[in-house]
């Protein structure tokens, strides 16, 4: 009896169906009751129109879970401190979701024309719906391409047909080091800031990558001799 190990992996592709635009929203200045005000201004300005895309069904979601204020530090001095600039920086960060690409890019053109705005870049993905089947028919593919494997290397030394005796996720082989996930990452694009000022039709021409979806396996099968 000979044991076979093998690796069986499988990468899908999918057209992205979500596309989550991040915003890093700042101000800054010497007066900090100002800068505050300004701050609170754009943060809600911002939320606002995202408010609107997602009532309307243009974005799925959204957040606003992070805001830092505080002085802005100089040049390192002789004695290890930092000299004081006397300017006061807030910022906040803002994520929206987009089911919608043409409104992302009408979006984005036009909040990135915004003093203060700075876009950080668009996350391509799948839907939260759609992401179980595709996983699955990943990890399905997957196990058939460990058999196929199995196989050809059982016909290979002229054994009989293979049959399995374990398989493992990436990282849970006894023995193995290091860790997996049977997800791959989704891919990402970056948006660039617009060249002028948003007039109501100005869009980037944005064409999503495609997401990919990876699952990876380890077996070990047996064949006689």
């Amino acid at each position: 009896m000979v044991t076979i190990s093998v690796t069986g992996t499988a990468t899908h592709r999918h057209r992205a169906e979500r596309g989550t635009v991040r915003l890093g929203l700042a101000r800054e200045g010497t007066d900090r009751e100002q800068v505050l005000r300004d701050s609170v201004a754009l943060h809600d300005r911002v939320t606002a129109e995202a408010t609107v895309h997602r009532r309307q069904g243009a974005a799925t979601w959204w957040s606003a879970d992070d805001v830092t204020v505080g002085p802005v530090p100089g040049a390192w001095q002789e004695d290890g401190t930092r000299a004081s600039t006397g300017l006061v920086r807030s910022r906040s960060t803002v994520a929206v979701r987009f089911s919608d690409v043409a409104v992302l890019a009408r979006w984005v053109a036009g909040i990135a024309a915004l003093e203060g705005v700075a876009v950080e870049g668009v996350e391509w993905s799948l839907s939260h719906d759609r992401r179980p089947e595709v996983d699955r028919a990943a990890r399905v593919a997957a196990v058939a391409d460990a058999v196929v494997r199995a196989v050809d290397y059982a016909d290979a030394l002229g054994l009989g047909t293979p049959t399995l005796r374990s398989l493992w996720e990436p990282g849970l082989r006894p023995g193995a080091g290091g860790a997996g996930a049977a997800g791959g990452p989704d891919l990402f694009a970056r948006a660039a800031a617009p060249s002028s000022a948003d007039d109501g039709s100005l869009a980037f021409a944005l064409v999503p990558a495609d997401v990919e979806v990876h699952a990876e396996v380890s077996a070990d099968f047996v064949a006689e001799g």
